[in-house]
């Protein structure tokens, strides 16, 4: 009997363990235990964002495999503000590694932000966006994701340059 009652006991306890184990695992898991800095965007957002002057806007777009490339890429579509209509488009990084944009707040240069290809600029000429990978890196008031003095300080997020969004 006295045998009986231990090997319950182990089996018990051997129930509780895996117990505790799966629902750290689910914890892990499901987010509760992510840290602040894991939902740090910067200055840069996925939202729908305006130019400066809110001329144009733009959207993000995840597209399955686009002509040319061989895996889901984001798409980044420029739209006339006072007629919807768009008026350019462009991809800017694989869609795992994005980052979001960011508009220059005096000039229609748009800024992307990439685990994979960093901080490239689509610059603005004659009504287009043309990536520019000479221009200098982003002004001193656009933050990327990886800047810890603002990454390990949320009280300062609110402080941190974003272009307009609705």
């Amino acid at each position: 009997m006295k045998r009986l009652i231990l090997i319950g006991v182990m089996i018990l306890c051997l129930i509780l363990l895996s117990s505790c184990t799966v629902i750290s695992i689910l914890a892990v898991n499901s987010g509760d235990s992510r840290d602040a800095s894991q939902d740090f965007w910067g200055s840069y957002t996925a939202e729908k964002t305006y130019s400066f002057d809110r001329r144009y806007y733009a959207l993000q777009t995840v597209v399955d495999k686009p002509e040319g490339y061989s895996v889901r890429m984001v798409k980044v579509t420029v739209y006339l503000t006072e007629t919807d209509e768009p008026v350019d488009a462009f991809y800017t990084a694989r869609a795992r590694d994005f980052w979001g944009i960011c508009w220059e707040r005096d000039s229609y240069n748009i800024w992307t932000q990439s685990g994979d290809i960093d901080v490239p600029c689509f610059e603005y000429r004659d009504g287009k966006w043309i990536m520019n990978w000479d221009m200098i890196r982003p002004p001193a008031y656009i933050i990327t994701n990886l800047n810890p003095a603002y990454r390990d300080h949320p009280e300062l997020w609110d402080t941190i340059y974003v272009s307009p969004t609705e």
